[in-house]
């Protein structure tokens, strides 16, 4: 049938080629032109949305962090958590939105998702492990950030006597990064919670991995001592 169509094709004149070109085009126009504009649209819409909408929002975001980042530094850990939005006066200058401002009012963006870390880990100073835990849960990004979150997180299970859960997320942090430093000291973190737990045997192995891994920061940590130390 194929081959039908083909010589058929061979046998018609240019013009005939022409005529029966525009016919197709005729019959499909509407679905031709629908495709087009649909394609349009939606390089359209995505240059809108990346150029026109989000890249602004993103700008603006990043600046608002930095000044929670700022406060946080200082130890005004309400502040760079809260800010001060709620309660300034219209025109006021210094207002600062605050992490859970950011995640409010810029989600979406990567400052957003940053403050939820930043956020966890100013719960956590604040004495409010439950709260920096919903805050790290929902932060994914960046290897080395994702690790310390996952370490905050040992933390915060630490402080609400979940030990297991804490354990796992020490583990969780000390696998997930090549960084080593990161590595080791969420390994040092797993191997004190297990020695507080009376499992000297596997903390004392915790211990021994750091030394194997870095006898340099190992040693800085005092994990030579701990191992003299541990029966």
């Amino acid at each position: 049938m194929a081959n039908e169509q083909q010589t058929e094709l061979q046998d018609l004149s240019a013009d005939e080629l022409k005529a029966r070109a525009n016919s197709v085009f005729e019959q499909y126009k509407t679905l031709i032109f629908g495709a087009i504009g649909a394609i349009l649209a939606l390089v359209v819409g995505i240059y809108w949305y990346t150029q026109l909408y989000q890249a602004p929002r993103e700008a603006e975001a990043q600046v608002e962090l930095y000044r929670a980042n700022t406060e946080y530094q200082r130890d005004s850990f309400n502040l760079a958590l809260n800010g001060n939005s709620r309660t300034a006066q219209p025109g006021q200058a210094n207002v600062i939105l605050g992490y859970t401002g950011i995640i409010s009012e810029y989600a979406g963006t990567d400052a957003a998702n940053l403050a939820h870390y930043h956020a966890g880990a100013t719960m956590l100073r604040l004495g409010q492990p439950q709260l920096a835990l919903e805050f790290l849960q929902e932060y994914g990004g960046e290897e080395l950030i994702e690790a310390q979150a996952y370490a905050l997180m040992g933390d915060a299970y630490s402080e609400l006597q979940q030990m297991e859960e804490a354990l796992n997320y020490y583990n969780k942090a000390a696998d997930h990064t090549d960084n080593d430093a990161l590595s080791i000291h969420a390994k040092y973190k797993a191997a004190r919670l297990l020695e507080y737990q009376g499992n000297l045997a596997q903390a004392k192995e915790y211990y021994q991995a750091i030394m194997d891994q870095d006898a340099q920061l190992a040693e800085s940590l005092g994990v030579d001592k701990d191992l003299v130390r541990l029966p």
